[in-house]
């Protein structure tokens, strides 16, 4: 059990229930006993902790009421119940606050929040791993219990001043036994990103009032026993995810942002639901004799128009059969279109459609899978010719945006067009109403991370390599950042994205994924990367520059070197004044040294080298750092 920094923390398999007097630490600003065995109810005395912001109860025992008093803590951003055996109505009196809210500690911050992959194991809408001032190297007793493979990483930030009412920013109930309607109350929650309701027995419909969560991305009531349609007053928000999926649901589906966007699986199990992207809906038996009149109407209308119509038909068929006949002259023929849907694939013998791909996969049958990272998962295919390729598919809610959207297609065809020989090749995309995936060039021995993971194929992966790897990652990079117009920032830089082919060598994998999926980056949850190789300025800015990418290359470098991510190393490598020595302190232990003094003294000069790069590259100051052709040029010497 921790108290530290006003928090309240422990995840040792505790049993019991929670004191009420714990109410009488009025400093209190984060209370994190998630993952426990306690029993019994939640103290509604904890809404005396005016400066309470932080409660996370999630996966204990926790049975009774939610306590309505909760919604006194003036400060309260952040309340997770999920997975307990709660009962009862959702208090509207949870979500009286007035806003007022303890602004040294709140106001401004920014917050890192994962996404689960909504796996068995997985309960509840995600984690929140770092807040306000607590550092992430404060957060290595904030243990859980049942790891999952994060879909997605979220920066966040509250708002520099709470002046509507509300300052929540994430609420889950879900997994509980909670009953009655959604309190129309929630919607006055202005500031609430995340919302997750999923997985109890609420009833009624959707309150309408729901429309003032404004800046809400996240929503989940599936699982309930939801009824009613779809308020199309929800058509304004701005969300990046909405599961509605088993309830009794019914009417048409609204056709506008952002419903529009979400793939069936979050409308499914609603029997009276209907419309895109489930089944059109049936007309009604009042409809037959307006069905008439249309009839009457349109047989007109062709009588007409029918002439004018097939003139112009045939004026489109001849410039279609133009335009047909002057792309066969080029040498690349990149797309096929079945179906309405849109195969691209460069520079490739033959057209390659999307069923080809799922015939080579079996349906992407997780026996291909090779591996799984935040954007999707890949999955081997090896076409009847015998070439092999890479298919990154998305995950759904990755892949709902850009489906079909021309910006996406243009920023694939200039990442198809960009040539070095340490970048993977992208060969194209498959954009599918069922799925849609990236094809890449194939990589034999997997991933950088995979190899210095497992202990036979590290010692495969020898001082040479390890040096050639880190080079080829840096001229990648430097590549990215100097040669291309405009300037491709990778973003998501982890030893996951260096992938190695059947030589050992590195080859820098998922560039530019992070801006095709998400192209607004001012987005105030935009993808960060991967936690332990995001830059730390991005805790304040969220303003992702070349420089991010350094850092990032820094933290990979020293990986690469010591066979391990360096962890809390890194705050003390920034600030260590004798490198030397620190340098044979983080080296791989599993390597075994030349035996040949000259071979090893020449060793030890190139990764002096390296080291320092990599050490420069971490610097807390963006500023300090260098350019990636800096270190392209000095890691060449």
């Amino acid at each position: 059990m921790h108290v530290k920094k006003g928090v309240f923390s422990s995840s040792d398999y505790l049993t019991g229930s929670i004191p009420a007097r714990l109410s009488n630490c009025t400093n209190l600003n984060w209370i994190s006993l998630s993952n426990n065995k306690l029993v019994g109810e939640i103290p509604a005395a904890l809404g005396g902790l005016s400066n309470l912001a932080i409660l996370k109860l999630g996966n204990n025992l926790f049975s009774g009421r939610i306590p309505g008093e909760l919604g006194d803590c003036k400060s309260l951003v952040w309340l997770d119940l999920n997975t307990n055996q709660l009962s009862g109505m959702i208090p509207p009196e949870l979500f009286k606050q007035s806003g007022f809210i303890a602004s040294w500690y709140l106001t401004g911050k920014q917050y890192v929040y994962i996404k689960n992959d909504g796996s068995s194991q997985c309960h509840g809408s995600g984690n929140i791993l770092e807040f306000g001032g607590i550092r992430q190297v404060d957060l290595q007793w904030f243990s859980s219990r049942h790891p999952c493979n994060f879909t997605r990483v979220y920066l966040g930030i509250t708002q520099p001043n709470f002046n509507h009412n509300g300052s929540m920013i994430f609420l889950d109930l879900s997994y509980n036994k909670l009953e009655g309607g959604i309190p129309k109350e929630l919607g006055s929650m202005y500031y609430l990103n995340i919302l997750n309701l999923g997985h109890n027995n609420i009833t009624g419909p959707i309150p309408e009032e729901l429309s003032g969560l404004k800046n809400a991305a996240i929503m989940d009531l599936s699982h309930n026993r939801l009824n009613g349609s779809i308020p199309r007053s929800l058509s304004g928000l701005s969300l990046g995810d909405a599961d509605l999926s088993n309830n009794n649901l019914s009417g048409v589906i609204p056709t506008s942002a952002p419903f529009d966007t979400f793939p069936p699986d979050r409308f499914s199990n609603n029997p009276g639901l209907c419309g895109v992207p489930l089944p059109s809906c049936r007309m009604g038996p009042n409809s037959k004799s307006n069905g008439r009149q249309e009839a009457s109407h349109m047989l007109n209308y062709l009588t007409i128009f029918l002439p004018i119509i097939g003139g112009l038909g045939f004026l489109l068929l001849g410039y279609m059969f133009y335009k047909k006949h002057k792309a066969t002259e080029k040498k690349i023929q990149p797309e096929t279109k079945r179906h309405g849907n849109v195969c691209s694939v460069l520079n490739y013998d033959g057209k390659i459609a999307y069923e080809d791909f799922v015939t080579a996969t079996e349906d992407f049958d997780l026996k291909y899978c090779i591996g799984t990272g935040g954007y999707g998962s890949v999955y081997e295919a090896k076409l009847p010719d015998g070439k092999i390729f890479a298919l990154k598919k998305l995950h759904s809610f990755e892949a709902q945006q850009p489906a079909f959207n021309q910006t996406f297609e243009n920023e694939i065809k200039v990442l198809t067009n960009l040539r070095h020989k340490n970048i993977i090749r992208l060969y194209g995309f498959c954009l599918h109403n069922k799925c849609n995936f990236l094809v890449y060039e194939f990589m034999e021995k997997g991933s950088l991370f995979c190899a210095l993971s497992n202990s036979e194929l590290a010692v495969q992966v020898d001082w040479l390599k390890r040096l050639h790897i880190i080079k080829g990652v840096a001229h990648g990079l430097a590549y990215m950042h100097h040669d291309c117009n405009p300037p491709i920032v990778h973003r998501d830089i982890s030893t996951n994205n260096i992938l190695l082919n059947s030589e050992l060598e590195g080859f820098v994998a998922d560039f530019g994924i992070a801006r095709l999926l998400d192209p607004d980056s001012s987005n105030q949850t935009a993808v960060a990367g991967t936690l332990g190789y995001i830059a730390p300025e991005l805790a304040y800015n969220m303003i992702v520059t070349e420089k991010c990418d350094v850092y990032s290359f820094g933290v990979v470098a020293l990986e690469t070197i010591g066979g391990k991510h360096p962890g809390d190393l890194l705050s003390s490598l920034n600030y260590s004044t004798s490198h030397g020595a620190m340098l044979e302190n983080i080296l791989d232990k599993r390597l075994p040294y030349p035996t040949n003094k000259s071979i090893l003294k020449e060793i030890m000069r190139v990764y002096n080298v390296a080291y320092n790069v990599a050490l420069a590259c971490i610097l807390t100051d963006p500023k300090g750092r260098p350019t990636m052709r800096n270190v392209s040029q000095e890691l060449s010497c």
